[in-house]
């Protein structure tokens, strides 16, 4: 992603993508597992979960889905509608939750999953490249996550989950940006 001198939302991308990057994949998996055991620990049985499904160099949800799935929990994950740039949830079913391969290296449930009201998540899992110590959240750009936020009830718990070195002083925010309720990393709540 190029980065320009006047945009201090590529900039940032551009620094915490560097942080991640030098971290590596190893390291990104063991301070995952961690700050999984801490979104947890915080929602232990938080009803129906929206997760997003990590990419590489990404904080990773998987153990949490995992646990959560085993425990009973209904878990859905997006799936992205790219001409429409929106996303609905849909539901992981069967023993891998039954992914199929998208735009971009995306993880998302298949055509077959059955979608999940939007009204019935009790907890999102939000990812980004960076969140404030005041969970404003830096996303990728697309507006995905803003846009989804902006339609959920009081009643959605949003928590988002990125590695400490992805918590930054501040974020650069337009009207359109969300803030989610919560954020966790490896060292626990922020």
């Amino acid at each position: 992603m190029a980065c320009s001198n006047d945009n201090p939302k590529a900039r940032l991308r551009q620094e915490v993508g560097k942080r991640l990057a030098d971290l590596g994949q190893d390291e990104i998996r063991r301070r995952s597992a961690l700050a999984c055991g801490h979104l947890l620990d915080c929602y232990p049985s938080p009803g129906t979960v929206m997760a997003y499904l990590a990419m590489p160099g990404e904080a990773d949800p998987a153990g949490a889905i995992a646990l959560w799935r085993a425990r009973g929990v209904t878990v859905a994950a997006p799936r992205v509608d790219w001409a429409n740039r929106s996303m609905t949830p849909a539901v992981l079913t069967g023993e891998r939750g039954q992914l199929v391969e998208t735009r971009h290296g995306l993880r998302e449930p298949g055509p077959d999953a059955p979608e999940l009201a939007i009204e019935d998540i009790g907890l999102l899992v939000v990812p980004g490249l960076a969140f404030s110590a005041c969970r404003a959240r830096l996303g990728r750009g697309g507006g995905f996550y803003d846009r989804f936020l902006s339609r959920l009830g009081s009643t959605t718990r949003t928590v988002g989950l990125v590695l400490s070195c992805q918590i930054v002083d501040e974020i650069p925010t337009e009207p359109h940006d969300r803030s989610v309720d919560a954020v966790v990393t490896e060292d626990g709540l922020v």
